[in-house]
């Protein structure tokens, strides 16, 4: 994952269709493809890549060579010798040394290289900070400011793209700086990866004419000359090293993809993919120790909701609203204390665990996120969004609570804060728990322990069939789960109803035992159905598979059944499997080895990697109907099916794709070349007292054709 400046022309930028491109990334697209690894790109703001850089969320990011940054990250060999020029308006003084900058008022880039320098060397020179190039010549550009300090190639692309007339460049180049790649600090295996990438774009020629596209238009004829001497040095000096470099990379390729898979489902594991903060998983985890190990304290929880979220999606579409999440995010870990574990809960809620924290100082830091929110609006250049929150306070003790106590204290005491008008901290009260309950999910709780208890869980299908002309065949089935209304006259209840409060509840395992329990029984009792079918899937939860007990259960009647694996699938998430895969890894191998077969459920909508899909024991790829829907009519949305599922055969993978509602959705699928497909335009869920009737109406049709 390789991060940059969004909008840095000429190094890197996102072009009129979103997609990313720039010195930096052709760069690193050649450095994959002569490394023989998959690369991406994530481009925000600038301190946000930095700090992306630091906490792990990407592993790559481009940046100039100083002492001080050599104290936090680490570089490979430089590529390339940037200057600096001083930008000045039109008919101002000349200014032809940094020295003459003193006593004036310069624009600088917020953390940039020239202003870590002026601090360092020039403290008496009155700066400006901006967040980028662009924004500061367009303020030199107003006139009131003396001069710029901003780099050759980034300034001069920026005067002839904009079209700024008013100002020119003053004196000869100055502040030549190495730029680098540059990665987390003690990440030796990736640095040799990109230092023999780099060695093998240079010595090919590729470098000069990536370099000759981007950077030579925006640059003096002599730092060209002196640019392709440096380049020439650096060949020169490597090409004895190569051939050794070369076949030492060729022996070591496999165990550097391995590894570097494990690290990335480590991240992936522990991480919100779209802010960089905790994931759910991490701290309810981090939680559980606190609960486990008594007598270190007093702890606080902020259960954090952004006010009307669902309208802010509306108005802004779900691009923007997730930048606004980003921003939001950002200024949470601006906001509070260092220690402070700051998660990523769900769509529009935040969680921030503070450890050795009362109840009264958590609720400082919940009033000064209220304030601060209110007083300066998430902002992203011209674009300002106010948004306010709803946090619901609750305190423990270690040793003396249960998680699942503490985090339905938490979302009560934030259902109460929303009741009271939000933009407000609420702090726990037992009272809350009632309002919770008329208001909120956690009604549901006592309706799903009820349905459980009194049979009113019921089994439905839906067909999985190949992709192909109609009639569709059932090959396969999807168990899905209803509740059955307390009132037998009212419609059942499906699952999208109650399994959100079950999974925030716990009660998860309790549903899993009872769908795999029921499912294999069925299975038992059905020996002629079940012979029809190809695969019966079942899905399993995030949270059950993080439950060592339920892997317990789940080990003990699969081996009880053991027969019927052949004919069995289990269904997980992405976010899931990532979440739990050194859990659950020893026994989904196992049941693997003995038949069973393990999809992907939801695929696309998480943060996959095809380096790590080829470490899991994953049969089948389920595309997600968001994405299947519209591909009908968006050549563009067709062309991103296709893609995915060549490279699911590509792994050997099998694909299926979800929603699907009408025919041209399935000639779609055909073209691909989609394997399977489910959805309401072969059937609707259907009760599985209903399957064998169906079966042998299929197969009598078939008889009756042939």
């Amino acid at each position: 994952m390789v991060g940059g400046e969004d909008g840095y022309r000429p190094y890197e930028t996102l072009d009129n269709r979103g997609r990313p491109v720039g010195f930096n990334i052709d760069l690193m697209r050649a450095i994959a493809e002569a490394g023989d690894f998959e690369v991406r790109f994530e481009l925000g703001e600038w301190d946000e890549m930095r700090d992306a850089l630091a906490t792990g969320r990407i592993d790559v990011l481009g940046m100039f060579v100083s002492p001080r940054r050599e104290n936090t990250v680490d570089f490979a060999r430089p590529h390339v010798i940037v200057h600096h020029r001083i930008f000045i308006p039109s008919g101002g003084t000349p200014i032809a040394r940094i020295e003459d900058l003193e006593g004036r008022q310069v624009i600088v880039q917020r953390r940039a290289y020239s202003h870590e320098y002026l601090l360092q060397h020039h403290p008496d020179i009155e700066l400006t900070l901006v967040d980028s190039d662009t924004e500061g010549l367009e303020l030199l550009a107003g006139g009131e400011h003396d001069a710029a300090l901003l780099t050759e190639h980034r300034g001069r692309y920026t005067l002839e793209r904009q079209n700024i007339e008013n100002l020119a460049v003053s004196g000869p180049p100055v502040l030549p700086v190495e730029y680098a790649l540059a990665v987390k600090q003690g990440n030796d295996e990736l640095l040799d990866r990109l230092n023999e990438g780099l060695d093998q774009v240079m010595s090919s020629g590729e470098f000069d004419r990536i370099y000759a596209r981007w950077l030579r238009p925006f640059e003096e004829e002599e730092q060209a000359t002196s640019r392709t001497v440096m380049v020439t040095l650096i060949i020169v000096a490597l090409l004895a090293a190569l051939a050794l470099v070369w076949l030492s990379r060729r022996l070591l390729v496999y165990r550097r993809e391995i590894h570097a898979a494990r690290q990335q489902l480590a991240y992936l594991r522990e991480h919100d993919t779209l802010t960089g903060l905790l994931s759910r998983h991490a701290l309810e985890r981090r939680i559980d120790e606190l609960c486990r190990n008594p007598g270190s304290g007093e702890h606080s929880l902020l259960n954090i909701n952004v006010d009307q979220f669902r309208l802010v999606n509306e108005r802004l579409g779900h691009a923007q609203a997730d930048k606004l999440l980003q921003r939001l995010a950002h200024r949470l870990k601006a906001l509070l204390p260092i220690h402070a574990e700051i998660a990523r809960l769900g769509a529009d809620e935040f969680a921030v665990l503070l450890t050795d924290t009362d109840q009264e100082s958590a609720r400082e830091s919940g009033h000064e996120m209220i304030s601060d929110l209110a007083s300066r609006p998430l902002s992203d250049g011209d674009d300002h969004q106010s948004v306010t929150l709803s946090i619901g306070l609750v305190t423990f003790s270690d040793g003396e609570d249960s998680i699942e106590r503490i985090l339905r204290r938490a979302d009560c005491a934030c259902v109460a804060a929303k009741e009271d008008g939000g933009n407000q901290i609420h702090a726990w009260h037992p009272e809350d728990q009632r309002l919770a309950e008329k208001y909120g999910e956690l009604g549901w709780v006592h309706r799903i322990q009820s349905a459980l208890n009194e049979g009113r869980m019921l089994l439905y299908w839906q067909s999985i069939v190949p992709t192909s002309e109609p009639p569709y065949r059932t090959n396969s089935i999807e168990i899905l789960i209803r509740m059955q209304s307390e009132d037998p006259d009212e419609a059942t209840i499906t699952a999208a109803q109650f399994m959100p409060a079950a999974e925030r509840y716990f009660m998860t395992a309790q549903i899993d035992r009872w769908v795999v329990s029921s499912v294999l029984g069925w299975m038992e009792n059905n020996p002629a159905v079940v012979e029809m079918l190809e695969r019966v899937n079942i899905n399993l939860s995030g949270r059950s598979l993080g439950d060592a007990r339920f892997l317990n259960f789940l080990d003990r009647r699969t081996r009880e059944h053991a027969r019927l694996l052949p004919k069995l699938c289990i269904e997980v998430t992405e976010t899931a499997l990532i979440s739990n895969i050194e859990a659950a890894r020893e026994l989904l191998e196992r049941l693997h080895r003995s038949g069973c077969r393990i999809a992907l459920d939801d695929f696309g909508t998480g943060v996959s990697s095809m380096n790590y899909l080829r470490q899991l024991p994953v049969d089948y790829l389920k595309i997600d109907g968001s994405f299947v829907h519209g591909i009908d009519r968006d050549p563009e949305a067709f062309e991103f099916i296709s893609e995915v599922n060549r490279l699911g055969h590509a792994m050997g993978k099998i694909t299926v794709a979800e929603c699907v509602e009408s025919e041209s959705l399935a000639q779609c699928l055909m073209r691909a070349d989609v394997d399977y497909m489910q959805g309401y335009l072969i059937d609707y869920p259907q009760p599985l007292d209903d399957l064998e009737s169906h079966l042998s109406s299929q197969r009598s049709t078939a008889s009756k054709r042939s």
